[in-house]
């Protein structure tokens, strides 16, 4: 599971899992997000084609993408992110709308990057669906 951990809080994290991924380029995944936060996990079921989780694995390993000014959306279900610079440069706001729900992380730039990399170890490991 790919985890992304507040940088003040440690019981608040956002957590991504693959149910599957077809392997072609024309189809796509399935992960659950989940959002633990003071003993509460809120969970979503979210589904994209493959070329929107690339750009999503892309913009987190060379976070922050000036290109994405902050927001990245797509067209796919609801899994989007809002960022902005903290006080601290080094530390980031993270704004994460899914499901009709929002939630919010502070992360450093190498914890983001570290996310990402994790998601690719996920993309990995995760089972093989094959459409037809």
């Amino acid at each position: 599971m790919a985890t992304l951990q507040d940088y003040y809080e440690n019981d608040k994290s956002l957590n991504m899992e693959f149910v599957y991924r077809d392997e072609k380029l024309d189809q796509g995944c399935k992960f659950i997000v989940a959002n633990t936060e003071n003993r509460s996990i809120v969970v979503s079921d979210v589904g994209w084609t493959n070329f929107t989780l690339n750009k999503f694995v892309e913009m987190l390993n060379h976070f922050p993408m000036d290109i994405y000014n902050g927001y990245f959306s797509h067209y796919d279900e609801s899994f989007e992110w809002t960022w902005t610079r903290q006080s601290d440069p080094a530390l980031f706001l993270i704004t994460v709308f899914t499901a009709g729900s929002e939630f919010s992380y502070t992360s450093s730039i190498q914890e983001i990057k570290t996310f990402g990399a994790a998601i690719i170890e996920e993309i990995k490991r995760a089972p093989q669906f094959e459409s037809k």
